[in-house]
């Protein structure tokens, strides 16, 4: 598994948001985190990527404990969490926001990219 997360427990103050999430996943997967508002679902994101660190449980990457760590470290290994507003230039075309949020020493390949997400090929030359 890429991704494990085990009984963690997060918290706002006083309030107790997440109780005992547990998920795996495994490289590759694609998931989607589903449910009403209030639910979690942001909660869960901010606990993998250490903005709001679980007080209980455990969360692996690759094998390697990340609850605890700073965001930024997360971040490092190539987790983060992007906010629901939509961070793009409405300017610049599909294909130049892709290349704005490619990091320097990247991995990721365009052709990876569009593999996930077909629909963006027909839609590169389109303004945001």
């Amino acid at each position: 598994m890429i991704l494990e997360i085990k009984s963690i427990d997060t918290f706002y103050g006083l309030g107790h948001i997440l109780h005992g999430l547990s998920l795996s996943l495994a490289e590759g997967e694609v998931v989607a985190l589903l449910g009403r508002n209030g639910a979690g679902k942001t909660t869960a994101l901010r606990s993998i990527t250490g903005l709001t660190p679980p007080r209980a449980g455990e969360i692996r990457y690759r094998g390697r404990s990340i609850a605890g760590l700073a965001p930024h470290r997360i971040s490092q290994m190539g987790i983060a969490l992007v906010p629901e507003t939509r961070g793009i230039f409405s300017y610049l075309s599909a294909r130049e926001n892709l290349a704005i949020a490619r990091r320097k020493g990247s991995r990721w390949q365009m052709e990876t990219v569009l593999g996930r997400f077909p629909a963006l090929r027909e839609r590169l030359e389109s303004k945001g």
